[in-house]
């Protein structure tokens, strides 16, 4: 892994821990590897067991599934530079239903779920770490989630316009529409609405 590369996941990791010792630090990150994924490229596909937590630099991502009726439903977007994977699979080793995807071309740091454990095992600093991780994840999806299910379909708009707004010219609108547990129409009503037809992806 390069000097560049490295400094990346650093920074991440210290956004978590900021008091991480640097020498236990340093030799966690000698467990991490880099890909690159293309746009539209899956990081995890519906029936394969989720090995590893990843790091997406470069790209906003996608987790969803299709249901009996052969609709994509989207379970979750993250932005840029976002600790990912598909939670459930990963802490079970159990097959995924889901799939996870780039919608930009992006670098992608990750580390397997063994050598994690072997971190935690060894280093408190890196068991801490991991809950934070968790911690994070379980809150963001709790108050987002809430947020989802009081709010007007408009109210939920305001909130993506509000702290997502680099989604509007990213994600599409069908991806957005599913995210939101709307129609595809209902959320192109309330774009016009609000006088954002022309930001947002219509594909």
């Amino acid at each position: 892994m390069n000097k560049e590369n490295k400094n990346f996941i650093r920074e991440k990791v210290l956004g978590y821990k900021p008091d991480f010792d640097l020498d236990i630090l340093e030799a966690g990150l000698a467990e991490f590897q880099v890909d690159y994924y293309k746009a539209g490229e899956f990081i995890l596909q519906e029936g394969e067991v989720c090995k590893r937590i990843f790091m997406v630099e470069n790209s906003i991502t996608r987790c969803f599934f299709v249901n009996g009726e052969a609709e994509e439903k989207t379970v979750w977007l993250e932005q840029k530079s976002s600790v990912i994977t598909e939670f459930e699979s990963f802490s079970s080793q159990t097959t995924s239903n889901c799939n996870i995807y780039c919608y930009e071309d992006s670098i992608v740091y990750s580390i397997d779920r063994q050598d994690l454990m072997k971190l935690y095992t060894l280093y408190h600093d890196w068991a801490l770490f991991g809950l934070l991780i968790m911690e994070e994840h379980y809150v963001s999806l709790l108050k987002f989630g809430n947020k989802l299910n009081f709010n007007s379909a408009s109210e939920n708009y305001d909130l993506i316009e509000t702290h997502f707004s680099h989604y509007l010219d990213v994600v599409p609108l069908k991806h957005l529409a599913s995210w939101l547990n709307i129609s595809p129409v209902h959320l192109s009503r309330i774009r016009k609405e609000k006088g954002n037809f022309s930001k947002i992806n219509k594909c």
